[in-house]
């Protein structure tokens, strides 16, 4: 089993609901962010730069991999936790978050044992894009 979690944001390279870390970079770039949610959006930045690689660091050069989206394993635990904390952090900062489960997620580019990257399958495609037309 997979889980993503996103926002409302339509992410316009993938073409599919932002996910957690666009919407997190989107609190940190903003000026009404309270020192004290900075401060802990830093904590869980550095936590996550240190303890989950990004996908893009293991993929050949010059390949378009900008539709992909990825995924936690649900086997996760304690990156889903700190993912869990991050949310909190948002929605209490006016960033409403989601989250999908699905079994299958699309077409794999990278794997490693907390996440993958993938192309959505069309019908996942459809699911990512929320509510919009």
């Amino acid at each position: 089993m997979y889980i993503r979690f996103y926002s409302g944001e339509i992410h316009a390279r993938s073409q599919v609901t932002a996910g957690l870390f666009k919407a997190a970079t989107d609190l940190w770039c903003s000026d009404d962010t309270p020192d004290y949610e900075l401060e802990a959006l830093a904590d869980l930045r550095l936590w996550f730069d240190e303890y989950l690689p990004s996908p893009f660091d293991y993929l050949p050069r010059g390949k378009s991999f900008e539709r992909g989206v990825c995924w936690f394993k649900a086997t996760a635990h304690e990156h889903l936790a700190r993912a869990w904390e991050l949310v909190e952090l948002l929605e209490r900062n006016d960033i409403l978050i989601w989250t999908i489960k699905s079994p299958r997620v699309g077409y794999v580019h990278y794997e490693d044992r907390v996440q993958v990257l993938a192309r959505p399958y069309d019908d996942i495609r459809i699911l990512l894009k929320g509510n919009r037309k």
